[in-house]
């Protein structure tokens, strides 16, 4: 890469923690995925100037960086919460009421789907198969299955944060 460098975006103590994936793999490039998993988890999304500094660090362009940054669900342009709710809405969760979970999420929350509460506590998404059709309509946090999605974890969910 001949461009400029890049400003990091990133305290020093992160910075470490990014390099470190650097050489984690045989490959550099094999713990760019990773590295993005860590600046999600910071940031609570890949911003442009993540997507930059990442690309100087793994030695790739930054149209690369930002291909794999968007073609998984995982990462986002934007902040989400804290409590990123996943809401499945694959054939099974369908047929067993995730239309109804996520009215109920957005009545709930008070936020329309791929929104953040003004707190920053909670956002929510419907996503594709997570897998888990036996527990349909499948709700998940943060990438941690929950369960069956009902009237009633969703509103424990909110009583747990505002206690």
């Amino acid at each position: 890469m001949n461009e400029a460098t890049v400003k990091s975006p990133f305290t020093a103590e992160q910075e470490q923690i990014l390099q470190g994936w650097t050489t984690y793999y045989p490959y550099l490039i094999m713990g760019l995925i990773e590295a993005l998993r860590v600046v999600q988890g910071w940031h609570l999304c890949v911003t442009t100037d993540d997507e930059l500094y990442l690309a100087q660090l793994f030695k790739t362009n930054p149209h690369h960086v930002h291909e794999v940054a968007t073609f998984f669900p995982y990462f986002t342009q934007k902040p989400t919460g804290r409590k990123r709710i996943g809401l499945c809405h694959g054939l099974s969760c369908s047929l067993a009421g995730s239309d109804k979970m996520a009215a109920c999420l957005k009545k709930t929350l008070g936020v329309n789907e791929g929104q953040t509460t003004p707190d920053g506590e909670f956002s929510f998404e419907t996503m594709e198969c997570l897998g888990a059709c036996e527990q349909a309509p499948a709700l998940q946090i943060n990438d941690r299955l929950q369960g069956p999605a009902t009237e009633q974890s969703i509103a424990d969910l909110a009583k747990r944060q505002s206690s």
